[in-house]
């Protein structure tokens, strides 16, 4: 992740010397999570921002009678181009590399097709389909002074879906009858196509 914000930073202060206004950073939370933010204006109406975000939590449920237990993992990190409209209205557009996970494994015993199966041991991971996902959202920024101001984005981004892979390390259920019980819960996971991009942040200028 370090790697990852300090690539940011030096893509977007690369140009300064295009620069009309002082860089700055941001700290939010949203959709990705809580967010680190290297942003430049290169003119009153254009801006640069990198942004990385990280946020995971525990879940649980039952599964055909088994204990279901998981992590869920929100974030990414990307550029987003800015056009300012006016009155601190602002266009973003652009990408991230979404980092939208969850680990799953279910143990003990449950049913399946109607045949009760005993000490299962299933593993499996919720991904992202696509490696990058386009972003688009208007914002708002105010600046109080030149230190520091406050800022929304309200928009969506483009995941192009989801899928589950799974396996049983038991080795009781064979992994054509896995992939059969879980198509329709990839059907579902697939049809996820956008989630919102919402965030809230404090930036501080240099």
């Amino acid at each position: 992740m370090l790697k990852t914000i300090s690539f940011l930073m030096v893509f977007i202060f690369a140009p300064m010397g295009l620069a009309q206004t002082v860089p700055g950073v941001s700290f939010g939370v949203g959709s990705l999570g809580a967010t680190l933010e290297a942003g430049l204006r290169l003119g009153p109406g254009l801006g640069l921002r990198g942004i990385a975000g990280y946020g995971s939590g525990d879940f649980s449920q039952d599964y055909n009678g088994a204990p279901l237990a998981g992590t869920a993992t929100i974030g990414g990190y990307g550029v987003l181009a800015d056009i300012y409209l006016g009155g601190g209205t602002r266009f973003s557009a652009g990408a991230i590399v979404p980092k939208y996970s969850a680990d799953i494994a279910i143990t003990g015993d449950l049913t399946l097709n109607g045949t009760p199966i005993s000490n299962i041991d299933i593993v499996g991971r919720i991904d992202s389909i696509r490696p990058y996902a386009p972003v688009f959202a208007f914002g708002y920024e105010k600046s109080f002074g030149r230190s520091w101001g406050l800022s929304a984005d309200l928009g969506a981004i483009y995941t192009g879906g989801f899928a589950l892979v799974a396996s049983d390390n038991s080795g009781q259920i064979p992994q054509a009858d896995l992939d059969a019980e879980l198509a329709s819960t990839n059907t579902r996971l697939g049809n996820i196509t956008f989630l919102p991009f919402v965030k809230l942040g404090v930036s501080f200028g240099f």
